[in-house]
C-alpha cells in the first residue's frame, strides 16, 4: 500500500486550483486587439503539465521521481518570466492595484501577482524533495 504524503497532496491541489482561477480569469477578459480568452487559453493549456506531474508524483513517488526535476525547471522558468513581466509592467500593475477600475485585465494581473509567492514555494518544497535519498520515499 503507498502512503501518500500531505505535501505532495497540498502541491496537487494548489496546480489544480491555480489553473482554475487563471482559467477563469481568462474568460472574464475582454478582447482587444489580438489579446483575448482564446489565446490566454491557449498560453495557460500548457500549465496544465505541472499539475499532472503533481499528480503523478503524488499517486506514485517512486516512479514519477525522475519528472520532479523538469517540474522545478519548468516551474523557475515562469517564475523568471513572471518577475520579468512585473518589473516590465510594474506602472501598470501599481495603477491597477491603487485605483482598481474595474477593466477585464486587472484581476488577472493582480492573480499573477499573487500566485508568484506560492511559485516560489511549490519550487522549494519540490527542491526539498529532490534533496532526499529514495529509499525515504
Amino acid at each position: 500500500m503507498k502512503i501518500h504524503r500531505p505535501l505532495g497532496l497540498s502541491v496537487l491541489v494548489y496546480e489544480v486550483a491555480r489553473m482554475v482561477i487563471l482559467l477563469v480569469l481568462s474568460v472574464s477578459l475582454e478582447p482587444s486587439g489580438f489579446v483575448g480568452p482564446a489565446l490566454i487559453g491557449y498560453l495557460l493549456a500548457p500549465q496544465i503539465l505541472f499539475a499532472l506531474i503533481a499528480l503523478f508524483v503524488w499517486i506514485d513517488e517512486t516512479r514519477y521521481r525522475d519528472y520532479v526535476s523538469l517540474y522545478v525547471a519548468g516551474k523557475t522558468l515562469l517564475v523568471w518570466a513572471g518577475l520579468l513581466w512585473l518589473f516590465t509592467s510594474f506602472k501598470t500593475i501599481v495603477k491597477a492595484l491603487m485605483m482598481y477600475t474595474g477593466t477585464a485585465g486587472e484581476p488577472f494581473m493582480i492573480a499573477i501577482l499573487v500566485l508568484i509567492p506560492f511559485e516560489i514555494a511549490t519550487i522549494i518544497r519540490m527542491v526539498l524533495y529532490m534533496k532526499r535519498p529514495a529509499e525515504d520515499h
